[in-house]
Parts: structure tokens; C-alpha cells; sequence
């Protein structure tokens, strides 16, 4: 009797969450800032455990500065600022998007346009009053490293004794310390018919480079 109520409870719960999500989907405000929050984090790839923090991408320059130079110049790391009103004007009004609305705490767009959003100390809509958060939230503003590679709190602490002990390792080292695969559904996670700018995606095609430069990397070895 225990397990059919497990099993009733279980059915229940899936029904409400499913039912939580197409409120989220057809409107974020109707259901309430926490729930969609919560949906958010469920549609997107999973962190590889939440003891895993986000760092900010300028973690990442000291070791790949070509790599950090052109990301920053490019749209992935500016892309908070389409969300701005009055930016982006005739982009907006070509795919029926409002040029003068701030879209900058919309649930639906934070998602793939901020890093870590979401999940567990990625990027939070700041109190305008908080120094603390807002300077946080620029940290992690913009499609940065960690949202292809995963939160970097411990990957770049080995990178960094790795460099010290100028010693040479395997990508294995680095997926164990949680950075996360180049894989297509990590990028399908936003490069998809949701968005109102989707013009298809070929990951075989832009895997490669449509986010920073590449540079030789020296201390990993091959395989």
C-alpha cells in the first residue's frame, strides 16, 4: 500500500511540475519569481553538483589570454547589453521584440544571456541597493567561459597548481574537477526555436570557434 501511494505521489508531483513549467513558459511574472527560478535551473544542463561555484571568465585570462582577449570582444560576452532597452533597435524590431522594453530581468531571456542563471551561486538579479550584488552580477553578466565549460571554482584552482608545478595533464583531470565537455546539448540548451533570433544551429559547424579564438595549450597532454 505504501508504494502505490509513493508511486500516486510521485505522479502527482510530476503533474504539477509540468503544469509549473507552461505557466513559466507562457508567462515567468504569472507564476511567481521563485517557480520560475526553479524551471529555469530544470531546463538547463546540469552543473555537475552546486559545491561547484561560478568564478566570472577573468578567472580564466591569467592562463588563456588569447582565448579571453577575443571572447570579450565578441557578441557572447556583450550579449546582456541586447537585452538593455533602446539597444539593438532594428535586431528587436525585425524579430517583434520591443526596442524600448528592459529585458534585463526577463526570466525567459536571463537564462541565455547571463552566466550560471539560475543555479546556485550563478547570476541573480541584483538589488540596485546592493553594492555587493551588483558587483556580482557584472561578474557574471554576459554568456562568459563558465556557461560552455561549467562553473570553475575547482578546475581553475587545479589549473592553476598545474602551472605551478609545470607539470602536464589529461582533459580527464580537468572533467573530473567538473568542467564540462564541448557537447552539442549544452549549446542547444539556448540555441533553439525558443529563442526569438534562432535561425538554426550546426554545433559541427561552430564548435570550434564561434565563441573565442583557440590557442595552442601547452600542458595538456594528448588523448
Amino acid at each position: 500500500m505504501k508504494a502505490r501511494w509513493g508511486i500516486l505521489a510521485a505522479v502527482v508531483a510530476l503533474g504539477v511540475g509540468l503544469s509549473l513549467w507552461q505557466v513559466v513558459l507562457v508567462s515567468p511574472a504569472m507564476a511567481g519569481p521563485e517557480v520560475a527560478t526553479a524551471a529555469v535551473a530544470a531546463s538547463l544542463p546540469a552543473m555537475g553538483g552546486d559545491e561547484i561555484a561560478y568564478v566570472g571568465s577573468k578567472k580564466c585570462k591569467a592562463c588563456h589570454k588569447v582565448a579571453y582577449e577575443s571572447w570579450e570582444e565578441g557578441r557572447k560576452a556583450k550579449s546582456m547589453d541586447t537585452l538593455m532597452p533602446g539597444k539593438f533597435v532594428e535586431a528587436k524590431t525585425k524579430h517583434n521584440l520591443d526596442p524600448e522594453k528592459d529585458y534585463t530581468t526577463d526570466e525567459g531571456c536571463l537564462k541565455c544571456h547571463t552566466t550560471g542563471y539560475g543555479h546556485e551561486g550563478g547570476y541573480a538579479i541584483p538589488d540596485p541597493a546592493d553594492e555587493k550584488a551588483v558587483k556580482k552580477a557584472a561578474k557574471l553578466a554576459g554568456v562568459g567561459c563558465e556557461s560552455c565549460h561549467g562553473p570553475g571554482s575547482k578546475y581553475t584552482k587545479l589549473h592553476k597548481a598545474i602551472k605551478k608545478e609545470k607539470r602536464t595533464y589529461k582533459v580527464t583531470e580537468m572533467y573530473e574537477a567538473g568542467m564540462w565537455k564541448i557537447e552539442a546539448e549544452k549549446c542547444t540548451a539556448c540555441h533553439n526555436e525558443k529563442s526569438p533570433t534562432f535561425k538554426g544551429f550546426d554545433f559541427e559547424k561552430q564548435k570550434g570557434g564561434c565563441s573565442h579564438e583557440h590557442e595552442p595549450l601547452k600542458q595538456r597532454e594528448e588523448g
